[in-house]
C-alpha cells in the first residue's frame, strides 16, 4: 500500500470512525438504522454469499441525481447482458428509495459501503465485481485501493469535475492521481470536465466527452410517469393554473410561498405545489402559512385519500414524486438557484415539455442553462421580485409559454443516445478482463477494446 493511501486509511479509521459513532447518536441515524447498517457492509442474509451470475457490474450513485443519470444505462445494460448481475449502491436514504423505485426490478439496490477498510473488504466479498462503475464524481480513495488490489477495472460515466473540485484533488494529488490513472475509461459530461480529468493524470486516449445519459433517462421516465394519477388526486380542473416550486432551498421555501400569495390575488384558480429539497424545511413552511392563515394540505394526506383537496397550497412531504408533479405545472421554478447552491436538475420539467424558471446561481447546471436558453425553455430571473413579475405576465399567456417548453424538449430529444455509448465502453472494459464473460459483443464494442 502506498504511503498516501495508508495515511488516508489511518485517518478514516480513527477520526472518521469517531465521527460515525457520534452520528449514531442522532435522530437521523435511528430513523434510518437499516440504511446505516448497510453502509457498514451489513447487507443481511439475503445478500450473504450470494451465488450470482457473471459478469457482475457494481454501479455507485451518490444520491437521487446520480441515480437518475444511471437509469437508462442500467436498463440498456440489462438488455445487452441479460444474465449479468447488476449491483447499484447509493449513498443517501432518499437516493436509495428512489433507486428501488426506478431500478429495483432489474438491479440489486443497496446502501454504499463507507470508505473504511474493514467495511470495504466485506463489500468486495459480497459483490465480487467484474467491473466498477462510478457515476459523476464519486472518487473514494479507500474503495479504489481495494479495486486495484483485486484488479477490478473501473469506468466513470456522466463524469463531472468542476474547477473547484479539480483544485482540491490536485492539492491531494498523491491520493487522487492513482484513481484517475486507474480508470479504464472516463466518459465526461463536457470538454471542461475532460480537461480537469487530464490535469489529474487521466490518460488522454481514455477520456471521452459523451455528455450525460440523464437526457435518455428523463425521456424514458416521462413514459412511465403518473401525471394523470396526480391530476385526479389533486382534483385539477382544465382551467387551473398550476405553480410548482421544486427542490426549494433555504429562503426559497418561503420566498416561493410569498410569490404564490401575491400572484393568487390576480390569478383565479391558481394552485401551488411546493417541494423543499430537504424535508426538514417543512416545519418552517408550515409555520409561515399558519401565521398568515393560508390554508394548505400535505401531499401524502391527499395521496392516501385521507383528505380531498380543498386548499390552494400543497406541500410535498415525501421524496421521489417531484418529477411527476412537474408534469402538472405551468409556472415552474427549480430551486437552489436564488440561493447560492448552484442549481438542481432544471431539465426535469422540460422533459414534460414545460418551461422552467430559475435564479442566477447555476454553477452546477451551466450547460443545461445554455441549452434551454437557446430554445426559450429556460427563463433566468435575477431575484424573487423579478420572478413574480415574470409570472404575472405569463399567467395570462400560458399557451405561448408552453410552446417554449415544447421547443426545449426537442433539444433534449436530440441529445439522447449517450446510454448506448456508455454501455459500449463498459463492455469494452469487461472484455479487457475476460472476453468470455459476456457474449454478443457488437462491432463498436470490439473496436473500442482494440484501441
Amino acid at each position: 500500500m502506498d504511503l498516501a493511501l495508508f495515511g488516508y486509511n489511518l485517518l478514516v479509521s480513527t477520526v472518521g470512525y469517531g465521527a460515525f459513532k457520534l452520528l449514531q447518536l442522532s435522530n437521523g441515524f435511528r430513523c434510518e438504522a437499516t440504511f446505516w447498517e448497510g453502509r457498514l457492509g451489513v447487507y443481511g442474509p439475503d445478500h450473504a454469499d450470494l451465488k450470482t451470475e457473471r459478469p457482475r457490474f457494481w454501479f455507485h450513485a451518490a444520491s437521487i441525481g446520480e441515480v437518475t443519470g444511471s437509469v437508462a444505462t442500467v436498463h440498456l445494460l440489462r438488455q445487452r447482458c441479460p444474465s449479468a448481475t447488476i449491483w447499484l449502491t447509493v449513498g443517501t436514504p432518499q437516493g436509495l428509495r428512489f433507486a428501488h423505485e426506478q431500478l429495483g426490478d432489474i438491479a440489486t439496490v443497496l446502501p454504499f459501503p463507507l470508505d473504511f477498510p474493514w467495511v470495504l473488504k466485506k463489500a468486495m466479498q459480497t459483490f465480487q465485481p467484474d467491473l466498477y462503475v462510478a457515476l459523476e464524481s464519486e472518487f473514494w480513495p479507500g474503495l479504489f485501493g481495494f479495486l486495484r488490489r483485486y484488479q477490478v477495472p473501473a469506468v466513470l460515466l456522466n463524469g463531472k469535475l468542476s474547477r473547484k473540485s479539480a483544485r482540491r484533488y490536485a492539492f491531494l494529488r498523491p491520493l487522487y492521481q492513482p484513481i484517475f490513472q486507474q480508470f479504464r475509461w472516463l466518459a465526461m459530461h463536457s470538454p471542461a470536465d475532460r480537461e480537469h480529468a487530464l490535469l489529474l493524470g487521466a490518460a488522454p486516449e481514455r477520456v471521452h466527452v459523451l455528455g450525460s445519459a440523464k437526457y435518455d433517462c428523463l425521456l424514458t421516465r416521462t413514459l412511465k410517469g403518473n401525471q394523470t394519477g396526480w391530476e385526479r388526486i389533486l382534483r385539477l380542473e382544465p382551467d387551473t393554473v398550476v405553480l410548482v416550486g421544486g427542490s426549494l432551498r433555504r429562503s426559497e421555501c418561503t420566498a416561493l410561498l410569498h410569490i404564490f400569495q401575491q400572484l393568487s390575488e390576480t390569478v383565479p384558480h391558481l394552485v401551488g405545489i411546493f417541494a423543499p429539497r430537504h424535508l426538514h424545511r417543512l416545519p418552517t413552511m408550515i409555520e409561515w402559512l399558519r401565521e398568515r392563515q393560508i390554508p394548505f394540505q400535505l401531499l401524502s394526506h391527499l395521496e392516501q385519500a385521507e383528505q380531498i383537496r380543498e386548499a390552494q397550497v400543497i406541500l410535498v412531504d415525501q421524496m421521489g414524486v417531484l418529477f411527476d408533479l412537474y408534469a402538472l405545472g405551468h409556472l415552474i421554478f427549480c430551486g437552489g438557484t436564488l440561493e447560492p447552491i448552484g442549481g438542481h436538475n432544471i431539465l426535469e420539467p422540460v422533459a414534460w415539455g414545460k418551461p422552467v424558471f430559475y435564479g442566477p446561481h447555476l454553477e452546477s447546471v451551466k450547460e443545461e442553462h445554455t441549452l434551454l436558453q437557446g430554445a426559450g425553455g429556460g427563463r433566468l430571473v435575477p431575484d424573487a421580485t423579478a420572478l413574480l413579475q415574470e409570472w404575472r405576465h405569463w399567467a395570462g399567456n400560458i399557451p405561448e409559454l408552453m410552446a417554449h417548453g415544447e421547443r426545449a424538449k426537442e433539444v433534449i430529444q436530440k441529445l439522447g443516445g449517450v446510454a448506448e455509448k456508455q454501455v459500449d465502453l463498459m463492455l469494452a472494459s469487461l472484455y479487457g478482463a475476460n472476453r468470455s464473460r459476456c457474449q454478443g459483443a457488437t462491432p463498436s464494442e470490439r473496436e473500442l477494446f482494440n484501441r
